[in-house]
């Protein structure tokens, strides 16, 4: 009988965001982990700009559906996987304040079903994320940091500029502001991790 060797399976557990998604390239798995970590942050960051429940669910399940059909294109080159994960989500914040509807078609396309919001569904929503003190850590570490920083962080997140044109806003070289961002979202992520 021929002794065959296993490498332990790693706990996806125990993976960072940025493996999970690397992983989740081949696993399924891995994305439900990264699922599980990310849908209850993803939601409060709608809910605490837009006070609506459902409309918050929506673009939850639209910035999943992104991720999941995105997933093969992320890179894990150092940067935190988060700035990958809420600059979708900034995008389809930014696209539902102009357009003032949720385009469910990262959802459409991969024929996932959102089931309609219940108003019990909406009130635990609404009270999970007012008790959950992350919305204050997050405002917190946000003025905590350096204005140039944070600045720079919300003009490409939130605004969607391009680094040219945050260098035009903040009066300084685009190598200045890559680097501001890329502190930046190094910081809210470290302080974040910090923070759960």
């Amino acid at each position: 009988m021929a002794f065959i060797w296993q490498m332990p399976r790693v706990l996806l557990a125990d993976l960072s965001d940025a493996e999970l998604l690397v992983a989740s390239q081949r696993d399924a798995q891995a994305f439900a982990e990264l699922y599980d970590r990310w849908a209850e942050p993803l939601l409060g960051f709608f809910y605490r700009r837009l006070r609506d429940p459902e409309v918050a669910a929506d673009l939850m399940a639209e910035t999943v559906a992104t991720m999941f059909e995105n997933r093969d294109g992320f890179r894990d080159i150092g940067r935190p996987a988060s700035a990958w994960i809420f600059t979708i989500a900034a995008r389809h914040l930014s696209r539902y304040r102009r357009r003032k509807t949720v385009e469910m078609n990262a959802v459409a396309r991969l024929g996932w079903i959102v089931p309609a919001l219940d108003e019990e569904s909406a009130e635990m929503i609404e009270a999970m994320i007012e008790s959950d003190g992350r919305g204050r850590d997050l405002e917190q570490v946000l003025s905590a940091m350096p204005a140039a920083e944070r600045d720079a962080v919300q003009l490409k997140v939130l605004e969607e500029l391009g680094y040219r044109e945050i260098a035009e806003q903040l009066s300084c070289s685009v190598v200045a502001a890559r680097v501001r961002v890329h502190r930046g979202l190094a910081r809210l992520n470290k302080s974040m991790e910090s923070t759960s």
